[in-house]
């Protein structure tokens, strides 16, 4: 078991070998998958790049003294750290790697194995279709979202990659990015992580896919798979589209004129980069901007107007449309329940 120090680096010996990306934290529930690999040499050389081979491979050096060198960017002490079998580099966004074990298997039987099968673990199961469509289903919500897949080949071991979204495959787009331990034709063992240590996950086979089996997400599905809500997005309140923003309130809002019915809502939801809107949300404060919540008659018709009103065409421009979702929000003040106005 490695050993970790938050108060000084982790060894040159401790850091030598091969590191397989796990995640990136972008906040304390936001992960996004790390699809690259670091191998770190003992005689000071390293290699960067993809599992999958989709980007090349760059080469550089590394040292350790008192601070950890990898190429020309120096991280001071406790910005790179081990605990168990996982190297963390950073700490307002950090990348997640886990120490690397090759595991030979053949891909051709792999892709045989796993080809045409639903396959379920405790929380997902997996509709792997042969034509490369994948679906994910989430056991608890019955959520489903539609990826593709592939194999990608790393050394001798394969990595089960899941990506793309209901449209297409495009590169950078990642999923789930598994290592395979072993597969059988009943049981399949995926190794990643959770929490501080690395888990093999089992995934059990249910039945073959049947021909009426579609690759259909059950509701929105936003083209990005780590969309979040903080990424910067299409803030009505502070563009020209305000003032269309205003007659739409103006001719579809009714007030409801009842004292306790004030303070802010902010709306949100997403334009996926196909056109099609979901994931809403409604927020509500008072005006020392605590959490409250205001009347349904009041956020319903908030929610009616954005789901049929600001569609796609009105509210992006040319220029703002592109292969990527859009997160789209304003904020709206609001006296007794009459809207009095929008906020940046």
């Amino acid at each position: 078991m490695a050993s970790y120090s938050y108060g000084q680096n982790p060894t040159k010996e401790q850091l030598a070998g091969t590191w397989i990306g796990v995640r990136t934290e972008w906040d304390s529930n936001a992960f996004c998958p790390l699809p690259v690999y670091i191998q770190l040499e003992a005689d000071g050389t390293y290699r960067l790049g993809t599992i999958d081979g989709s980007v090349e491979t760059v080469s550089s050096t590394w040292a350790v003294d008192s601070l950890v060198r990898l190429d020309t960017v120096h991280f001071a002490p406790k910005l790179v750290t081990l605990e168990n079998d996982l190297l963390r580099i950073g700490t307002n966004y950090p990348l997640v790697f886990r120490r690397f074990t090759a595991i030979p298997l053949d891909s051709a039987t792999a892709h045989q194995q796993l080809s045409g099968r639903v396959w379920q673990s405790d929380s997902l199961s997996l509709f792997i279709h042969a034509n490369g469509q994948l679906m994910v289903e989430d056991r608890k919500s019955s959520q489903r979202t539609a990826h593709f897949w592939q194999l990608a080949r790393f050394g001798t071991s394969l990595f089960l990659i899941i990506g793309g979204n209901q449209y297409r495959f495009r590169e950078g787009n990642y999923k789930f990015i598994w290592q395979l331990g072993s597969f059988s034709p009943t049981l399949i063992q995926a190794i990643g992580s959770h929490g501080r240590s690395s888990v093999t996950q089992p995934f059990r086979l249910v039945r073959r896919l049947s021909p009426g089996d579609s690759c259909r997400p059950s509701g929105f599905q936003p083209c990005a798979n780590c969309l979040s809500r903080m990424m910067a997005g299409s803030g009505l309140g502070q563009s020209h589209k305000r003032y269309d923003l205003n007659q739409l309130l103006a001719t579809y809002y009714k007030p409801i004129i009842r004292q306790g019915q004030s303070g802010i809502i902010r709306l949100q939801f997403v334009i996926n980069c196909e056109g099609a809107q979901g994931m809403y949300h409604v927020s509500g404060f008072d005006a020392d901007y605590c959490p409250k919540t205001f009347s349904t008659q009041v956020t319903s018709q908030l929610l009616d107007i954005c789901r049929n009103y600001l569609t796609a065409d009105r509210l992006l421009s040319a220029d703002e449309r592109s292969s990527m979702d859009v997160p789209v929000s304003f904020t709206i003040r609001l006296k007794d329940g009459q809207i009095t106005d929008i906020l940046p």
